[in-house]
This record gives C-alpha cells, sequence and structure tokens, in this order.
C-alpha cells in the first residue's frame, strides 16, 4: 500500500529536500503543493505546525492533509526540476537578498549564481572593512559550491547547496539580522 507522500508525489523522484523554517515542533499538517507542470503529483509537500500552516509565505498549497509528527515543522519535500527549484530559490530568497534577478540573465544559472556570489562576497568585505562581522559569510562556501555547480551544469548540487543557504537566510531575516537588498 502506497504512503500518502507516494501518492501526492505521483511516486516521483525527490529532487530536493529543503528546511523552509526553522521550528522546534512536529508537523501536524502535510501541505500539498500545486500539481507538477508535467505528469502526475503534487511540485512539493511541505510540512507544517499548527502556527506555520497560516503563516508560510510563498509556499500556498493545494490542500491540506493531516499528519501525526512524521517530520519536522518546516520540512519539504521538493518534486521539481533542478531549474524549477532553483526559481524557487530566487524567489523567496536570493533575490530579495542579493538583487540578481535571474530573467537579467536569461535564466542561465551559472551566471544568476555567479553575480548572486559576487554581491555577497562584496558585502561580507564592506562588513570586514568595518570591522564587523557579516552573517553572510556563512554562505560563502556553498554559495561559491553552487556557483561552480551550476557551470558544470550540475544543478542538483547546486540546488542542495543552495538550500543550506536558504535555512541561513531564513533564520537570519527572523532574527532580524539581515536586510535584504
Amino acid at each position: 500500500m502506497p504512503s500518502i507522500v507516494q501518492e501526492l508525489s505521483g511516486h516521483r523522484d525527490l529532487g530536493g529536500l529543503r528546511t523552509v523554517v526553522e521550528c522546534p515542533f512536529k508537523a501536524t499538517v502535510l501541505r500539498e503543493g500545486p500539481a507538477q507542470a508535467s505528469g502526475p503529483g503534487a511540485a512539493w509537500l511541505a510540512y507544517l505546525c499548527p502556527v506555520h500552516v497560516v503563516d508560510l509565505d510563498g509556499w500556498p498549497g493545494a490542500a491540506d492533509h493531516a499528519d501525526d509528527g512524521t517530520m519536522p515543522c518546516g520540512t519539504v519535500l521538493d518534486y521539481r526540476s533542478g531549474e524549477q527549484i532553483l526559481q524557487s530559490h530566487a524567489d523567496l530568497w536570493l533575490t530579495p537578498l542579493t538583487g540578481v534577478d535571474p530573467a537579467a540573465y536569461g535564466g542561465v544559472w551559472s551566471e544568476v549564481l555567479d553575480q548572486a556570489d559576487r554581491v555577497l562576497v562584496a558585502r561580507v568585505e564592506e562588513a570586514e572593512a568595518a570591522g564587523e562581522d557579516s552573517p553572510l559569510q556563512s554562505m560563502l562556501v556553498m554559495t561559491d559550491v553552487a556557483r561552480k555547480a551550476a557551470a558544470r551544469g550540475d544543478l542538483g548540487v547546486a540546488t542542495t547547496s543552495l538550500t543550506y543557504c536558504e535555512t541561513l537566510a531564513m533564520r537570519l531575516r527572523h532574527d532580524g539580522g539581515l536586510a535584504p537588498q
């Protein structure tokens, strides 16, 4: 008997595992994202607690299903393609943080990530020149990995690297320690 996750995902392979909010609670709801553009199944599935089921910007669902705490709140099983996951990262945190718009680079992800990495490096260097620590320092290794992976055409590694940055960006935004550019 297939699990609800298998049914909702249309038995697709997982494209990415993300943590879009840091929350100490277990999920009580499994949010089904919109349908895939091609083929069966939801684009993503998000595990949410009662607070985040009503307050999770950028993740509108098609339906909610009861969950008995199988995953921590904020866990997202993403079944989209590498390009779609990269666009999601851009929409949710990368463009607000760096000002780099993928449309300006014709969706060439190696160029988008190269420019975003340059912006983050410059911001860290500015903070260091002012004698300050930058919380963005923790992102630089992973944005560099994402940039290099995209240049090789390996969008899977690029999305995985950006997932680390996404978790940090969400934490910094929540803590008020990061102002988007």
